[in-house]
């Protein structure tokens, strides 16, 4: 373990405002700082710095931490990395305590990486000898220069070609299960290779390291695509394609394509800031890295049905986000890649010139799809432009998009205009519902997967929440707690998160949330953090605390507390008062 006056050096010199500002906007806030949460689309800042305890918390999602539960979550670091990541910021040393760094499901993240990157050097002298390989890379217009700079390979279509060299190099079948490097037969239990018959595209990371593949299929077969599988070191939902040679280039804007051929023909072209998702539709992780990145997204779909249904999903995501993004109407060709070859890159950076709103993208598609001289698809038109105009959270706005559409219509603005406030009141009332049902099932501790024990008791468990929060607000109180003069065991607690928070508690003589990240999961010390935020400006004192483990204590005596009483308690008061 990292030695705790080390973690307290790394935290000081890493002011945690500093450190957040660097992903999102902080304002003054009395004696805190609040910002539009990085991590959950909002539209109003629920997101909070405490500068004086060095910790941050979201009222809307629930996560908080320190500093570095901050960055574990935004860089997706374990602890180690995070820290380590941290320390190089402040000039600080790590110790070596002789413990294997990054190890996860008994293959640590260093030897993943090691495999990922034989792996590359593989594919890459495979694709060299290959002929297939090197006639579909001809033929899609791929340069040897370009296949060269982004590690093109191949996959043979071989059963083991790949595990037996991956054996002669020292790693186990085991080792490259968990790389997803190759799989087990079902029949008889022999590992096979996971790609095969393949064009072969590294993922790298911004730090310049293989982290997967994506293979591409030479010829018919499906999957068009296939990607490694998530690893301690590879998710798909927040990596992006390219993003590695895109950085440099995207701070303006950041071209969005479904597929690798399409971002691969784009940089041959000269477009450097293109990236692509991974076999997912785009992800609030991957919207929330461009926002990171870039003050603008093109979106560069295929001109097909698919296309524009993941267009539409892509800006949503990118909308709650916070990212403006256009759309680029692409006539003539199916994809970027189709049309550069047709029509040259010179036509294709005109085309991005004339790039489309969300807005003027869904309604030249409705106008598409009705024949606006029949009355009954004139009037399913309108009613889904009502409900495109309705879902804008911008009143401005809407009152544009509706005096726009109501002149290009020739229809009354003012009628158009109530149509639509109407659906805001529904959509409205639907949204404040569902908040409602919300706050209930987790008042209720239903779907509760951080602390799933706390439906079984709430009494109880709202008492020990508030005993923890009372200390740590007041750690002093902790001393008595070891010295047993409030009889409070751990054995005591009726829901085994927070029986486990205050075992952690009584073995640090200075305690701070932050302590938890080592042994305890983001989520559970994002509700430690919540514990104590809730608790702040109550009554943490001595007597609070007494009161409460008294009540504990009861709800684990008589059960009083259980869902099940609570149920049976408001059956009979309802058959009363009925």
């Amino acid at each position: 373990m990292i030695p705790e006056s080390v973690i307290e050096e790394i935290k000081y010199r890493c002011n945690i405002t500093d450190t957040i500002s660097r992903y999102v906007t902080l304002k003054r806030a009395g004696s805190n700082m609040n910002g539009l949460c990085p991590f959950h689309s909002e539209k109003t800042p629920s997101f909070t710095v405490f500068e004086d305890t060095r910790s941050f918390y979201c009222f809307g999602c629930g996560v908080g931490g320190d500093v570095i539960s901050f960055i574990m979550r935004a860089e997706n670091m374990s602890y180690r990395e995070a820290v380590e990541y941290l320390a190089a910021q402040a000039g600080i040393t790590i110790p070596d305590d002789g413990a294997e760094k990054g190890r996860e499901g008994g293959v640590s993240k260093q030897r993943l990486l090691d495999m990922n990157r034989a792996a590359a050097k593989f594919f890459y002298d495979e694709f060299k000898k290959s002929a297939a390989a090197q006639n579909y890379v001809k033929k899609r217009g791929l340069s040897a220069a370009l296949c060269t700079h982004f590690g093109l390979g191949y996959a043979p279509d071989d059963f083991g070609v790949l595990t037996d060299r991956m054996h002669k190099l020292g790693f186990s079948d085991e080792e490259l299960y968990a790389a997803f490097l190759c799989g087990k037969s079902r029949k008889n239990g022999r590992p096979y290779d996971y790609f095969r018959g393949r064009l072969m595209f590294p993922i790298i990371n911004t730090s310049g390291e293989v982290i997967g593949f994506s293979g591409r299929v030479i010829g018919e077969g499906e999957p068009k695509y296939l990607n490694t599988s998530d690893t301690a070191v590879f998710k798909k939902s927040r990596n992006l394609f390219a993003m590695n040679f895109a950085k440099a280039n995207c701070r303006e804007q950041l071209i969005l394509c479904e597929g690798n051929i399409d971002v691969v023909t784009l940089h041959g072209a000269g477009f450097t800031n293109a990236v692509a998702t991974l076999g997912t539709a785009l992800t609030d992780e991957q919207a929330r890295m461009m926002k990171r990145s870039t003050d603008e997204v093109v979106i560069s779909y295929d001109n097909d049905a698919a296309g524009q249904k993941a267009a539409n999903r892509a800006f949503e995501r990118l909308r709650e986000a916070g990212v403006v993004a256009r759309v680029l109407v692409i006539e003539g060709a199916k994809d970027p890649d189709e049309y550069i070859s047709k029509y040259g890159a010179e036509a294709f950076r005109k085309l991005l010139g004339s790039t489309v709103s969300e807005f003027d993208y869904k309604f030249n598609n409705i106008l598409k799809k009705h024949d606006m001289d029949d009355l009954d698809d004139r009037i399913r038109a309108f009613e889904e432009i009502t409900q495109v105009i309705s879902r804008v959270y911008s009143s401005v706005e809407r009152e544009l998009y509706v005096k726009k559409v109501a002149q290009k219509l020739n229809v009354s603005s003012e009628s158009l205009s109530r149509d639509v406030e109407r659906l805001v009141r529904q959509n409205s009332r639907k949204s404040r519902a569902r908040e409602n049902e919300t706050i209930l099932r987790k008042t209720q501790g239903l779907g509760d997967r951080v602390n799933p024990d706390k439906i079984r008791n709430l009494a109880g468990a709202a008492a020990e929440e508030a005993i923890l929060g009372i200390l740590m607000n007041s750690p002093e109180f902790l001393h008595g707690c070891r010295s047993g003069k409030y009889g409070l065991e751990p054995g005591d607690f009726v829901t085994d998160l927070d029986r486990r928070i205050y075992e952690a508690m009584l073995d640090f003589d200075d305690f701070d949330v932050g302590r938890l990240n080592e042994v305890f999961t983001p989520d559970e010390v994002s509700r430690a953090e919540g514990i104590a935020v809730r608790r702040r400006g109550l009554a943490n004192t001595e007597q609070a605390l007494t009161e409460c483990i008294a009540t504990l204590k009861k709800t684990t005596s008589d059960k009083s507390g259980s869902i099940e009483d609570i149920i049976k308690n408001k059956r009979k008061a309802s058959e009363k008062n009925g």
